[in-house]
């Protein structure tokens, strides 16, 4: 299985792509975030007890109840 996708035409890791933002505000945002990446805020380290923590709101993703009953897991070797 692991020589299977260097024969085939699908060479996901081989795809690069790069996308360009026109947002006059992206740089700001990018540096602040790219601050805090390296434990820098407004030109400080942070200290030992300082700690950056990333959330991100997915709006569209909503937790919904599951359709079908859960079933146990699968018998070994299936």
């Amino acid at each position: 299985m692991r020589h299977w996708p260097a024969q085939d035409a699908l060479k996901p890791w081989q795809h690069r792509s790069w996308t360009f933002t026109t947002s006059p505000g992206f740089r700001l945002q990018a540096a602040w975030v790219l601050d805090l990446y390296a434990r820098t805020w407004q030109g400080e380290q942070l200290g030992d007890d300082e700690f950056v923590i990333s959330a991100d709101e997915e709006t569209s993703i909503q937790a919904r109840c599951r359709c079908h009953p859960t079933s146990p897991p699968a018998r070994p070797g299936r």
